[in-house]
């Protein structure tokens, strides 16, 4: 029975009531859950003694199909199971493309009347399947537009739904097909090796620290047969109190005998970026350095918790914000000297001009006033934000990434503080010099900290009359 990828499965319990799979799928970027549930796996599956006879771990990037399936195949050695790990599974990285899959259906499209040939390979070479599939238009072909079609969002445009459901018929007009790549080979073969008989006595394990689509091939093969289970952060709530993140660290301190304050816990998730892993290594820290001290505040995390690229990038944004430039440069010479990619940094800024630029067409539609550094951030929250989230958080983007209304409360509280320094205008530009620099980035020689350099002094010094 295919597994529902809605309906959240819990394979530990599942493993410790014997109930195992022959074939697990754990992705995700919340890698401290896929490591914590692997190793709970292994102990469950795997006794200390025999576990070194029975335990294969694979680089997935490097290693075959055929050796992956030949390790499967092999009988336990005084055990009742075998269990393969693949770490990294080249397979999966098909769907990571440095071009937009849009731009690649829209060039296609462009050559379909004046060469059939190079419009149905590009596509074929999008999706990673022959062009003889396509003509087949089989099974192969509606799950490769599937996924293709979830990302390119919910709404795909009827002019690209039209191409999808014509080109079967364009592939079949080619005299040669197209060969299935050789990386797709090893693809179809573990495709086969999922639909045959399974062994009962062997678990193979894909271990994928990042996305996965569910309506990738192989995952949707892995679906019918085993378990995909897919670990993405905790969303943040729109109050503490609601936040299941606050709620699990409150928890652990708590095992202690001790509480963090809420500015604490804010100062602790900005220090780790949210990860959990970072979290339970600072709390760690934490808890060796307070001693009996029963209550946790800012000045213990300030104390313990190193800073973060995630925090020191939150200080650069907010610098940018506020149209600093002395402090915006010098965040972004500490970020460049910690060896983030520019490209990671130039995107922090468009996200963070994206959010202003939502927070102030709210702000104005809504008349409010600015918003004074004097109001208490629990009072903002219930408030401006909570009233706000409930009339316009369905109306922005779904992916709360995107969304000033889905994310926390905090950024959002610091940047309608700010909304006066910029006008709407002025947003746009600064949002169009990210792009222009982006684009030098790749297609110039410039030194690239010379450009974000250019680009943060810009931003914070344009000076483009104040129209709203």
């Amino acid at each position: 029975m295919k597994q529902n990828p809605e309906k959240k499965i819990n394979v530990l319990r599942e493993v410790g009531d014997n109930k195992v799979f022959p074939v697990y799928l754990l992705c995700g970027t919340e890698t401290f859950l896929i490591e914590g549930t692997l190793k709970q796996m292994l102990d469950k599956l795997l006794s200390p003694d025999t576990r070194d006879f029975n335990l294969t771990i694979l680089d997935g990037n490097t290693v075959s199909v055929r050796d992956i399936l030949s390790n499967v195949e092999l009988y336990p050695t005084m055990s009742d199971w075998r269990v393969v790990v693949v770490e990294n599974f080249s397979a999966f990285k098909s769907q990571k493309r440095t071009t937009s899959p849009l731009t690649v259906v829209r060039e296609a499209m462009k050559s379909e009347s004046e060469d059939v040939q190079k419009c149905v390979n590009a596509v074929a070479k999008l999706i990673g399947i022959s062009t003889q599939q396509i003509a087949d238009g089989n099974t192969d072909y509606d799950s490769a537009i599937d996924e293709i079609s979830e990302t390119l969002g919910s709404n795909v445009p009827e002019d690209i739904q039209a191409f999808f459901k014509r080109l079967p018929q364009l592939a079949s007009q080619l005299g040669e097909h197209q060969e299935v790549r050789s990386k797709n080979e090893d693809t179809e073969l573990l495709l086969e090796w999922l639909e045959g008989d399974l062994p009962d006595t062997s678990v193979l394990i894909f271990v994928e620290k990042d996305d996965v689509s569910s309506n990738h091939r192989i995952a949707k093969a892995i679906q019918k047969v085993g378990r995909y289970v897919s670990y993405d952060p905790l969303e943040k709530g729109s109050s503490l109190n609601k936040d299941p993140l606050y709620k699990k660290v409150v928890e652990k301190f708590a095992t202690y005998n001790k509480r963090i304050t809420p500015r604490a816990f804010e100062q602790l998730r900005n220090r780790t970026g949210g990860d959990r892993h970072m979290i339970a290594e600072a709390i760690n820290k934490i808890i060796n350095f307070v001693g009996e001290k029963q209550q946790i505040d800012e000045v213990d995390v300030r104390n313990i918790v190193s800073q973060s690229t995630y925090d020191r990038i939150f200080d650069l944004t907010e610098a940018i914000g506020k149209r600093s430039t002395r402090q915006g440069l010098k965040s972004l010479r500490e970020i460049l000297a910690s060896g983030v990619n520019s490209n990671l940094i130039a995107g922090a800024i468009v996200s963070h001009l994206r959010l202003t630029l939502q927070a102030k067409l709210i702000a104005k539609q809504k008349e409010l006033k600015p918003i004074s550094r004097q109001l208490r951030y629990n009072d903002f929250i219930t408030k401006i934000f909570e009233p706000l989230a409930e009339e316009f958080g369905e109306l922005l983007p779904n992916a709360s990434e995107h969304n000033i209304l889905k994310r926390n409360p905090y950024p959002a509280y610091k940047i309608f503080q700010t909304l006066h320094a910029f006008t709407t205008e002025e947003l746009v530009s600064a949002m169009e010099k990210t792009l222009e620099m982006q684009i030098q980035s790749r297609t110039t020689h410039t030194n690239d900290e010379l450009l974000l350099e250019q680009l943060v002094y810009d931003i914070c010094n344009d000076s483009k009359p104040r129209l709203s």
